[in-house]
């Protein structure tokens, strides 16, 4: 165990941007990742159109056209059954599988769903399509930095700094390789819903593809090599939580920060009023609070809470506040309680569950200069930023 320690202390020293050091694989390897498109709606047709590049076209296991020859405008793939019917100009055919495979690196696609009709997303890389359950089931085979920087656009938008951009490229990375089998046994990694990560296509925003690409490889790890949870939030109003106080369990990446960063930022403050018969009403029923005793009546009515809790009552009934915030629909669980006539009076911070990066603090930081790095070592603690490529070398015992 000493080895490994010592091993672990030396390469997080060498491999690690905090010391500027260039290791590790170079940032245009592939390393592919099978996100399921449109994995919570019944598809049951699509077009297919070229964005970019060229691609071929297979049915099964043969070719059936190559699309940049052919000049082929759009494609159609409908459910029949358990089969798919492939259409286009002068050719109509089924199959069980149809695969849309690029020509090259920058290859990219449209994809319109039909049946039912959505928007037009457009998509970097290759597209499978099967029959599975009365719909289409649709994989794109996608480099995995241009996957990370099309859910970062799709989570925070295009406007942020370009510090910020590295840093959700960054957790969103670590996100997906520490989710990589969620979804392994119906065969991809992830979906493309808030369940995993949310990804409707490829980024449009150079600043967050040069962001993805520039921290290639980089995700965060523990003393122990093993990849954090990089949770996030949208603010923490002034303070992060830890990790068990939401979760039930301790990460020692998850712990409790102060952050004025996010202080006067959109989602900093709130106030929500709920009529104090509903509030007692809620409290008795779900809890067992014997609200007819005064002095504890006069708790439940008048809350305060300088600093993060866990608990509305410390004591014989500890009534989760997470349960209270999920319950009454509040922003988050950092809030002070105050009676108001018939009425109490929920004043809150933030909004999320608190734990981890902070988003609007660390947009903040971002527009005031601080470095990645810097973001990030404010929101985690005791981690250490790597190359996935090197995780087998932290592996030796």
């Amino acid at each position: 165990m000493r080895r490994f320690t010592l091993l672990f202390i030396y390469l997080s020293l060498y491999l690690s941007p905090f010391s500027n050091a260039r290791v590790g694989a170079s940032a245009d390897q592939k390393q592919i990742i099978s996100i399921r498109l449109f994995a919570s709606y019944k598809v049951t047709a699509i077009n297919f159109f070229q964005a970019s590049g060229s691609y071929k076209i297979y049915g099964d296991s043969g070719e059936v056209v190559d699309s940049h020859v052919a000049n082929i405008s759009f494609v159609s793939v409908t459910l029949i059954n358990d089969s798919l019917l492939l259409k286009f100009p002068n050719f109509e055919k089924k199959f069980y599988s149809v695969r849309f495979v690029p020509k090259n690196a920058e290859s990219s696609f449209k994809l319109k769903a039909v049946q039912p009709d959505y928007k037009v997303r457009i998509y970097d890389d290759e597209l499978t399509i099967t029959a599975s359950a009365n719909t289409l089931k649709m994989l794109c085979k996608v480099n995995i930095e241009k996957y990370v920087a099309g859910v970062v656009q799709w989570e925070v938008g295009i406007y942020n700094s370009q510090e910020f951009n590295k840093v959700k490229t960054i957790v969103c990375r670590t996100y997906a390789l520490g989710n990589w089998r969620r979804h392994e046994e119906e065969g991809f990694q992830l979906c493309d819903e808030v369940h995993c990560q949310v990804y409707k296509g490829k980024t449009f925003s150079q600043n967050i593809r040069d962001a993805a690409f520039e921290t290639a490889e980089y995700i965060l790890v523990d003393d122990s090599a093993r990849i954090v949870t990089s949770a996030f939030h949208s603010n923490c109003g002034g303070q992060t939580m830890n990790s068990e106080d939401v979760w039930s369990r301790p990460v020692s990446s998850l712990r409790s920060i102060q952050d004025t960063f996010c202080l006067h930022k959109t989602n900093a403050i709130w106030e929500k009023s709920i009529p104090k018969d509903l509030w007692l009403d809620y409290l008795q029923t779900k809890f067992g609070c014997p609200v007819g005793d005064s002095l504890l009546c006069q708790k439940l009515l008048n809350f305060d809470q300088p600093n993060r809790q866990a608990y509305l009552l410390n004591n014989q009934y500890f009534i989760p506040l997470k349960n209270i915030r999920e319950d009454m629909k509040l922003k988050s669980t950092f809030f002070t309680i105050k009676q108001n006539g018939d009425h109490v009076i929920f004043s809150g911070k933030g909004f999320g569950h608190g734990v981890g990066l902070c988003q609007e603090g660390a947009m903040r930081m971002g527009e005031m200069g601080y470095s990645y790095t810097k973001i990030i070592n404010h929101y985690y603690t005791n981690i250490h930023l790597i190359r996935f490529s090197q995780l087998d070398f932290f592996r030796i015992e």
